[in-house]
């Protein structure tokens, strides 16, 4: 259920979900009239700018861990490249010097 959630909540696009809201005022507007179609536009309006907001962090907050993990995967690929520098022929690490050691 979670899942679903997340999907709905940071998948789908704000205005994607005003376009029922808006369905909704307008035959609310028709039925009950033009009162209560103000206060449910507003109070709709009020969870489509949470929701806005809340996509926004999400967006935020992913492509800040994304740049972290790029910074991460940087900073070890250039230790390993100075390692192999620093330690030269890495290459010659398995050179068998002809003593037998048991």
């Amino acid at each position: 259920m979670s899942t679903l959630f997340h999907l709905l909540a940071y998948g789908v696009p704000w205005w994607v979900l005003a376009l029922p809201g808006l369905l909704a005022v307008v035959a609310l507007a028709r039925l009950a009239g033009p009162r209560a179609a103000a206060l449910a536009g507003a109070v709709i309006a009020l969870v489509l700018a949470h929701r806005r907001g809340a996509q926004a962090g999400f967006a935020h907050a992913r492509r800040k861990g994304e740049d972290d993990a790029r910074r991460s995967l940087d900073a070890a690929h250039a230790a390993r490249a100075a390692a192999d520098r620093r330690d030269g022929a890495a290459g010659r690490l398995r050179d068998d010097d002809g003593f037998r050691r048991d």
